[in-house]
C-alpha cells in the first residue's frame, strides 16, 4: 500500500498482542473499540484478526462492550473522514472517550493512519507546514 511524505516519521500499526505490523496484510487487520454502559470509548486496540483478537477481547472488563473496525477503514479518505467525525460528533454530545489512555490511543492510530489516505506534499505546502510551526494554531 502507498502511502503519502505528509508525515516524515511514520510509524507502524502494530497488533497489541503480537507485534506484527498491521499494514503487511490489511485483510487480516483490525482495530477493537471498546466501549463501557455509557457509550464512552475505553479502549482502541489495533490487533491481528483471529486469535490475537481472541486474546485481547478476555482482557475486556465486565461493563465493556466489544466493537471493532476493519483496519482497512482507516485507510479509505471517506471511511476515514466519517469515523473522525463521528467521534468528534460524540465527544460533543459528552460521550467521547473514558480516559486519557485510549483517547492517545486513538490519536496514535489516526496518525498512523492518515499518510495512507492522504496525498504528498508539494514543495509550497512543506514550507507552509514549516512556517506553521511558528504559530500556536
Amino acid at each position: 500500500m502507498e502511502k503519502s511524505d505528509v508525515l516524515y516519521e511514520s510509524e507502524p500499526v502494530k497488533c497489541s498482542n503480537c507485534g506484527k505490523d498491521l499494514f503487511q496484510d490489511l485483510s487480516l487487520s483490525m482495530v477493537q473499540i471498546a466501549t463501557n454502559d455509557e457509550e464512552l470509548i475505553t479502549k482502541v486496540v489495533p490487533c491481528c484478526k483471529g486469535e490475537c483478537d481472541r486474546r485481547l477481547k478476555r482482557l475486556l472488563r465486565d461493563n465493556e462492550h466489544d466493537g471493532w473496525k476493519d483496519l482497512e477503514d482507516f485507510t479509505n479518505p471517506y471511511l476515514f473522514l466519517k469515523h473522525i467525525m463521528s467521534v468528534l460528533n460524540c465527544m460533543h454530545e459528552g460521550k467521547g472517550f473514558e480516559n486519557k489512555e485510549a483517547f492517545e490511543a486513538y490519536k496514535d492510530l489516526i496518525i498512523k493512519c492518515y499518510p495512507y489516505i492522504s496525498k504528498s506534499m508539494t514543495e509550497k505546502e512543506k514550507e507552509s507546514a514549516r512556517m506553521s510551526e511558528i504559530f500556536p494554531f
